[in-house]
């Protein structure tokens, strides 16, 4: 089936009308967003049992024809690791699209490895492999060569295939549940896109390695590049590096005083340097109160233990259920869940069933029993 290069509305809606009726569509996206704050969405790939086609969104604006589609309850739109493609159609349309099935993470309940690939899943599936030459490609750069067009149709040529195998493997171990529990959170959480200004310092590499007076400086600093990024949509690194917000943090210096600066400064408008000195100030002028914390206490070789043993439950269950340990929770869910976490996905459904329950009673079994 070849693959059809959309760049014009007529052309659009006589797809939409042709694929209205369809129970699943598949669906990939193409974005830039390397030096950038927010993705830019270069291209939207859409397939049905007969039609394959790339959506120009910089030719037009695709979005009124596009949500028939995307926001149709009657629909399912198939997608593979779909968590960046949601990221970008959120920016593009304002709302998260729904239904949705993901086929990585079908394949991850069904026992492939945790994160798999679409090349290598379809390699696996089908014993195809796929032409990945176009990996590096810049999106938003026009005209698109015939090459580039059938590399983003392959993205979505397979995923119908691989729904119609998955979901019956999913049936048959009855884990159906399992996969459309984790596609609806996707579909229900559009607060992880938007800027975060409360947690962005913990985004700062090399921040525990601060005091708490530093990390008030750091989280401040912090704060400021966040919301330069958000103004210009400019990349966190390309407003200022990592290494020298822990500079600033650590010397707990201000803008005028900070050794090597100059030549950062010289970079910035009058308002910037204003701005960046404010925020400097109200790090260092942060009362201990209000000043970061974190947790510094190396582990004790009871809480090694614990962890040890919680971990072992949790691989002892995913190899009754012949998959991949962190398909049922990472390590670091295990060690919020040790200090008194009670919420997150070990709280609800499939996993709570699987593992939440008995990690959680182990703990309090612990917490209960004196030490000797």
């Amino acid at each position: 089936m070849k693959t059809i290069l959309i760049e014009d509305l007529q052309s659009l809606h006589e797809l939409c009308n042709q694929l209205i009726t369809e129970p699943l569509l598949a669906i990939d996206t193409e974005f830039f967003r390397e030096t950038t704050y927010y993705p830019h969405l270069g291209l939207i790939q859409i397939a049905g049992p007969d039609h394959i086609a790339c959506v120009d969104p910089l030719a037009f604006d695709a979005r009124d024809e596009l949500r028939r589609l995307f926001f149709n309850p009657e629909i399912i739109k198939v997608f593979h690791s779909c968590s960046q493609d949601m990221e970008v159609l959120y920016q593009y349309f304002g709302e998260l699209p729904a239904p949705i099935f993901d086929t990585q993470i079908a394949a991850a309940m069904l026992g492939s490895q945790d994160q798999v690939g679409y090349a290598n899943l379809v390699a696996e599936q089908f014993d195809v492999m796929l032409d990945k030459s176009q990996t590096r490609t810049n999106w938003l750069k026009r005209p698109l060569s015939a090459k580039q067009i059938e590399y983003a149709g392959d993205d979505v040529r397979y995923l119908l295939p691989l729904h119609e195998k998955l979901n019956l493997a999913l049936q048959e171990k009855n884990r159906e549940g399992w996969s459309q529990e984790d596609c609806i959170l996707l579909c229900a959480n559009s607060e992880r896109f938007e800027p975060d200004l409360v947690n962005c310092w913990l985004r700062v590499k090399g921040y525990f390695r601060l005091s708490d007076r530093q990390l008030a400086v750091c989280r401040s600093v912090a704060q400021w590049r966040e919301l330069q990024a958000v103004e210009k949509d400019l990349s966190r690194r390309r407003i200022m590096s990592d290494e020298l917000i822990i500079k600033l943090a650590a010397t707990q210096a201000d803008a005028s005083k900070l050794s090597g600066l100059d030549s950062y400064t010289a970079r910035l408008g009058r308002a910037e340097v204003a701005t960046l000195t404010q925020a400097i100030e109200t790090g260092l002028q942060t009362p201990e109160s209000e000043w970061p914390v974190i947790n510094r206490q190396k582990p004790s070789a009871e809480e090694k233990q614990q962890l040890s043993h919680l971990l072992e439950l949790v691989q002892q269950e995913a190899d009754a259920l012949s998959i991949q340990p962190s398909v049922l929770c990472s390590r670091k869910e295990v060690e919020k869940l040790m200090h008194g976490a009670r919420q997150g996905r070990l709280f609800t459904g499939w996993r709570f069933d699987s593992i939440g329950r008995q990690l959680l009673t182990e703990i309090e079994d612990a917490e209960c029993t004196p030490s000797l």
